[in-house]
């Protein structure tokens, strides 16, 4: 019998488990993890990270040198040992296959290299390509994060039809009757999309417009959508300073998206110290210098 890990904002109070994944309920790579440790009820915390706050601070750069989340840190057994910390979405779940084999079934990360590769290749050309193809250009821009090149965009609907192909080969989820983490990805990449699901958005393309063009994919959503452990995690908030993904989504991440593309889509100044993802809420005087909107 196992024991339901614990959920808190950093840092680590006394008594975390071995295993501390930390981020955000808002994030797609983030959500795609939290869904494992929740459906499957892994003994792992989870550890909400404050943007404003927690990310950039020495403690945290200390574990999380690429500054990005999600990020684990994993326990040695004997007391008072530095953690390591092991960052992105794709080795943190090959971590909890491998840590956690008892409690997570063969159909959701298979051993075998071969069956392995087949749901891995899914779930990080969800993760790379069609996350750059979709939410990148038409979510991120409204928000003030920088765009990506017109060679992501133009892979939109190449991409989609890739995973839908992928979608008719299992019945309900990719690899046929249980979810893997390439159907959980998946599910994490269109509530990411639906940000701006509500209908004063004027933008020229939305995920949920087309989904009925991809049956099989949107059969995976639906079918994802309703397993224990991702409900659990579209409705949770970790602490405070953490947002669940239902109220970002149905409040268009708290009414601070731009109605319109370009949006505060801007070039990153390169002269700058600002991390480009933190110039839509930098000091006017300092905003002004990243500040150089696109035409998109």
């Amino acid at each position: 019998m196992t024991t339901e890990g614990k959920m808190y904002m950093w840092p680590p109070p006394e008594g975390h488990s071995d295993v501390v994944l930390c981020g955000g309920c808002g994030s797609v790579p983030c959500r795609a993890v939290f869904f494992m440790v929740k459906h499957f009820n892994l003994p792992v915390d989870l550890c909400g990270i404050d943007f404003s706050k927690d990310l950039y601070s020495p403690e945290c750069l200390k574990v999380n040198p690429i500054h990005s989340i999600p990020f684990m840190m994993v326990y040695p057994k004997e007391e008072g040992g530095e953690p390591t910390g092991i960052n992105g979405s794709d080795a943190i779940a090959l971590y909890l296959v491998n840590r956690f084999r008892d409690l997570i079934p063969e159909s959701f990360l298979p051993s075998d290299p071969l069956e392995q590769a087949k749901v891995m290749e899914k779930a990080t050309f969800i993760s790379d390509v069609v996350y750059r193809a979709t939410m990148y250009q038409y979510v991120y821009p409204l928000m003030g994060l920088m765009t990506e090149c017109q060679y992501d965009a133009c892979k939109r609907d190449f991409s989609l039809q890739i995973v839908e192909d992928w979608a008719k080969e299992g019945s309900p989820y990719f690899m046929g009757t249980e979810p893997s983490f390439a159907d959980f990805y998946w599910y994490s990449l269109w509530l990411g999309n639906n940000w701006v699901q509500n209908d004063d958005f004027d933008l020229p393309w939305r995920h949920m417009d087309v989904i009925e063009k991809y049956p099989a994919s949107k059969k995976i959503i639906e079918a994802v959508a309703e397993l224990d452990g991702p409900k659990t995690v579209f409705s949770l908030v970790i602490g405070e300073g953490d947002a669940s993904a239902e109220l970002i989504s149905s409040t268009g991440f708290f009414g601070l998206l731009s109605k319109k593309l370009p949006g505060n889509a801007r070039k990153f100044n390169w002269s700058g110290d600002v991390h480009p993802n933190f110039v839509a809420f930098a000091e006017p005087e300092t905003k002004a210098v990243y500040d150089m909107p696109l035409n998109l």
